[in-house]
This record gives structure tokens, C-alpha cells and sequence, in this order.
């Protein structure tokens, strides 16, 4: 049946419909895909990077807020008490600054590799919060 479609085509008698028409769309069809498919993945990551950092900079600003409440209830505690409660501000104000340092260190690395940043400021961030709860259960 096909030797005969063929030669009827080769005589002139049957158009044969252009069959590399066709892998060619699809080739275009697939990489038009592929090409929308990596822009919303580009997206997406931008979009998760720049929540992540809104919320690590809300975290930064409350923990600053605290820190100064607890500078605060330094200063009113005894003078005994006070310059061990001091060290451990000044320790945890290191802290601080290392988490903004992260964070800025996040702002201007690229999208594709700000996933290897985020658990090192999960971790950061972490840390500081403990070092917090630990200072402020200190203070009398």
C-alpha cells in the first residue's frame, strides 16, 4: 500500500502533503515552550528570592528593635550585673551585624545562586534569635 501511495506521488497523480513540515513546528513549538518554561522559572526564583529577603530584613529590623529594648534594661540593671549583660549585648550585637552583612551579600548575589545563601541566613538568623532569648533570660 505504501509503494503504491509513493509511486502515485512520484507519477504526478496524488500531492503527497509535506511530512517535514510538520517535525519542524514541533521542533519551534517545543523550544518556544522550553524558552516560556526557563522565564517562568527565571520568574518564580526572582520572586522567591525577593520574599525571602523582605522577610529576613523584617526579622533584622524587629531583632534591632529588641536589642534595643534590652540595651534599655541594661542600663537599669545593678552595676554588677550590668557589664556581663554588656558583653553579652556587644556579642550579640555581632551577631547582628554578621546577619546584615549576609543579608546584604544576598541583595547582590544573582538569582540562580541566592539558594546557596538562603541556610546560611536561615542559620544566621537563627542563632541570633537564640543568643537573644538567652540574653533577655539573663536580665533580672
Amino acid at each position: 500500500m505504501i509503494v503504491f501511495v509513493v509511486c502515485v506521488a512520484v507519477a504526478g497523480i496524488v500531492p503527497v502533503p509535506s511530512v517535514a513540515a510538520e517535525p519542524t513546528a514541533s521542533a519551534e513549538k517545543v523550544v518556544k515552550e522550553a524558552q516560556e518554561t526557563i522565564e517562568a522559572t527565571r520568574e518564580y526564583t526572582a520572586q522567591q528570592k525577593e520574599a525571602f529577603q523582605r522577610k529576613a530584613q523584617e526579622e533584622l529590623v524587629v531583632i534591632q528593635e529588641q536589642i534595643l529594648g534590652l540595651r534599655e534594661k541594661i542600663a537599669k540593671a545593678s552595676e554588677s550585673t550590668r557589664a556581663d549583660l554588656q558583653k553579652s549585648l556587644n556579642e550579640l550585637e555581632k551577631k547582628k551585624d554578621g546577619v546584615r552583612e549576609k543579608l546584604d551579600e544576598l541583595k547582590s548575589t544573582g538569582d540562580a545562586k541566592w539558594h546557596e545563601l538562603r541556610e546560611g541566613m536561615h542559620t544566621a538568623l537563627n542563632e541570633l534569635k537564640q543568643s537573644y532569648r538567652k540574653l533577655l533570660s539573663h536580665i533580672p
